[in-house]
């Protein structure tokens, strides 16, 4: 089936890019197009004017100082097959190997994978409790954005109208012990989160946790951090009385809904069954 489209534009530069949607924010930005594309068979977006910056991305993942810094049109199977991310954040790159399929992972965006504001985005709740930082680029320049305050709502970020997200920072000054992501949906594989979680860790040498960061994908209405996990967590070491205690406390952090992949219940119970496995993995690590 044709996808309806009014035009596409194909600016030269990333420049450009910013230069044209500054000027005129109603055109459809797209990248991979791996989700945009789908939305556009089911009849949204009709007669969208594109904006195709898939060649004009910033794609490269490398150092910057106390940071690393990925491009916003770096892909998936770029980010999973990096050294460097999997060293300081291997959730990351575990979330951008469960994108999809393979074909899927070589197409589609970090940028737009968060761009696109889905409560059950893969690469959202690792960059959450990594602290990343979003920069976006408008006609002012490039701003930071805490990955904390990017999620507006369902389908929703705080972009500027005009803004494309340029990269995405991670605060490399101090890797975690434990890192970790892992998701829950219908089928193995190729799936939409039901839900979503990751968690990283500082432990000290006797074993107890010093700075503790979890973070949930569709339990809400954006990805979220889980503060009630994270305060339960530090100060203890992972027995098991820490660990029952971080379970119950994430139905503090949760507030999901009935939607067609899973009743609100699940979505509780499926919550403390990943925080319990993830934080008795942690325990062995």
């Amino acid at each position: 089936m044709d996808l309806s489209v009014k035009d596409i534009y194909r600016p030269l530069t990333f420049d450009e890019a910013v230069a044209a949607f500054s000027d005129e924010p109603s055109m459809l930005p797209i990248a991979g197009g791996t989700d945009i594309s789908v939305q556009m068979r089911a009849g949204k977006f009709a007669g969208a004017h594109l904006l195709d910056l898939s060649g004009v991305l910033p794609r490269s993942i490398s150092a910057d100082g106390g940071f690393i810094e990925i491009g916003a049109g770096a892909t998936m199977d770029e980010i999973a097959d990096s050294g460097p991310l999997r060293s300081v954040c291997p959730a990351l790159c575990q979330a951008a190997r469960k994108v999809g399929a393979w074909p899927i992972q070589c197409r589609a965006t970090l940028g737009g994978n968060l761009a696109n504001a889905s409560p059950a985005a893969d690469t959202a709740p690792p960059l959450l409790v990594a602290d990343a930082l979003v920069v976006a680029a408008g006609q002012g320049g490039l701003r930071n954005i805490e990955a904390e305050d990017f999620f507006a709502g369902p389908g929703e970020n705080t972009l500027k109208p005009g803004e494309l997200i340029h990269s995405i920072r991670l605060p490399v000054t101090d890797p975690p012990s434990f890192s970790r992501f892992t998701k829950l949906g219908w089928q193995r594989e190729q799936i939409i989160s039901v839900v979503s979680l990751s968690i990283s860790l500082h432990l000290n040498d006797q074993g107890l946790v010093t700075k503790a960061a979890a973070a949930l994908g569709a339990v809400a209405a954006t990805p979220k951090r889980a503060p009630s996990v994270e305060a339960v967590l530090v100060g203890h070491s992972l027995d098991p009385a820490a660990i029952s205690r971080a379970v119950e406390a994430v139905q503090n952090d949760i507030t999901p809904i009935d939607d067609i992949r899973a009743p609100a219940w699940y979505r509780r119970v499926a919550a403390a069954t990943l925080v319990e496995r993830m934080l008795e993995e942690a325990s062995g690590a």
